[in-house]
């Protein structure tokens, strides 16, 4: 089998690099200013998630995001990376955070922003009524009505520049999604991520929440005071936990990373800053 695919940013150097983990149907290059703000740290390494593989794999072949994590601690090992700071969206955050919980000597400190932490019973619905959610479920709907293919490069700004979940997102930001969202294949330009796969990881989402309240691990938790994967009771809840650090952004959503990088680079830095000098 081919090593897993793997994009870097910044001078290679022998210090152990920075780990970012994307989100779903979100390309690393879709958050330039956090990698370009981390790259001025240390070199910064995004293993390309399965659906960015080439050839794509089949939809059945992950049955839950711990397959996702497998995947994550495989590159780690290819690479031979170990103790690493760690920053992650979204799904991105949930599989760094499930591999360091099955290999504890990967990832030494973890920046979680908007995790997926959904309920044990909105996971269980995704497994006993797949046809039902992936029919009724608004984000899955979403995924699979989107188009696949556009005429442009702008045409594709134009399309999701109208959704409501990319109104808080500025035109440059939606502009760096665009770039790293959607490839030129002859005379159009298609989904980078398919929009397949973007349902699939969104109805195989696995429930983990016991093991972060129990987590050891450093953490810094971001979530948006809009918040669709993050629940005010369960962020409430996690902040139990002593070892986790924790930054609400009122007026942001699940998209925090393209809608207000700034605001994000300045809360992760000191963090990312922290754990560095401790490797």
């Amino acid at each position: 089998m081919s090593p897993l695919p793997f994009k870097t940013w910044g001078k290679p150097t022998s210090e152990t690099p920075i780990y970012f983990a994307h989100a779903n149907a979100y390309p690393p290059d879709s958050y330039q200013p956090i990698i370009d703000a981390l790259a001025e740290q240390r070199q910064v390494v995004s293993y390309l998630q399965r659906p960015l593989w080439q050839p794509t794999p089949a939809l059945d072949s992950i049955d839950s995001w711990w397959d996702f994590a497998d995947d994550v601690i495989q590159f780690f090992d290819e690479n031979n990376m170990k103790n690493v700071v760690a920053v992650g969206h979204s799904m991105g955050a949930v599989t760094a955070f499930m591999a360091a919980q099955k290999r504890p000597d990967l990832i030494k400190a973890l920046v979680m922003i908007e995790p997926v932490a959904l309920s044990w019973f909105a996971c269980w619905l995704t497994r006993v009524f797949p046809k039902t959610v992936k029919a009724r479920v608004n984000i899955i709907a979403k995924a699979l009505g989107r188009p696949n293919r556009f005429e442009s490069k702008q045409a594709a700004f134009d399309f999701h520049r109208k959704p409501r979940a990319f109104k808080r997102i500025s035109d440059e930001n939606l502009m760096h999604y665009i770039n790293a969202g959607v490839t030129q294949q002859g005379d159009e330009y298609h989904l980078t991520y398919p929009r397949e796969w973007e349902a699939r990881v969104y109805a195989t989402a696995t429930y983990f929440r016991g093991q972060l309240l129990k987590s050891k691990l450093p953490v810094l938790a971001m979530r948006g005071g809009y918040s669709d994967t993050i629940s005010a009771d369960f962020w409430k809840k996690w902040q139990q936990n002593t070892n986790h650090q924790f930054v609400a952004f009122e007026d942001c959503g699940h998209l925090l990373p393209l809608e207000n990088p700034e605001a994000v680079i300045a809360e992760i830095l000191p963090f990312v800053e922290k754990h560095l000098r401790t490797l």
